[in-house]
């Protein structure tokens, strides 16, 4: 491959990947995977703090105790999630976008060396 070639192949991978970074900067995260607080907003409660002493802690020692002990309510827990409305400029980024992949990295420059160190006998 000639120098010009790999500098443009460079150059255009470059360009690719400042794309891409900018694109993921702009665009949101998925906001179905993010928990949302509370409505009404949360109670933390250290470990070792007064409140945490008093409170009962319930107990699972005898098998009837296990058995009747109900899961905890998720929802009750993380409150309603609201969807994310995407601005126009998001929008416009997600229409626009192409699907594209990168070529593959650089080898191992150390592939040899521990291949002769791990495979010894192959190197006779």
């Amino acid at each position: 491959m000639s120098s010009k070639a790999s500098a443009t192949s460079r150059g255009f991978a470059f360009a690719m990947t400042a794309g891409i970074v900018a694109v993921s900067a702009v665009l949101p995260s998925n906001p179905g995977l993010a928990q949302m607080a509370p409505v009404g907003g949360t109670t933390s409660i250290q470990h070792s703090s007064e409140k945490a002493r008093e409170m009962k802690e319930p107990s699972f020692q005898t098998r009837e105790e296990r058995l009747n002990a109900q899961p905890l309510d998720w929802n009750s827990t993380i409150g309603t999630p609201t969807p994310r409305t995407l601005t126009a400029r998001e929008r416009r980024a997600l229409e626009r976008a192409k699907p594209q992949s990168s070529a593959g990295g650089a080898p191992n420059r150390n592939a040899e060396k521990e291949a002769r160190k791990l495979y010894p006998d192959d190197w006779k």
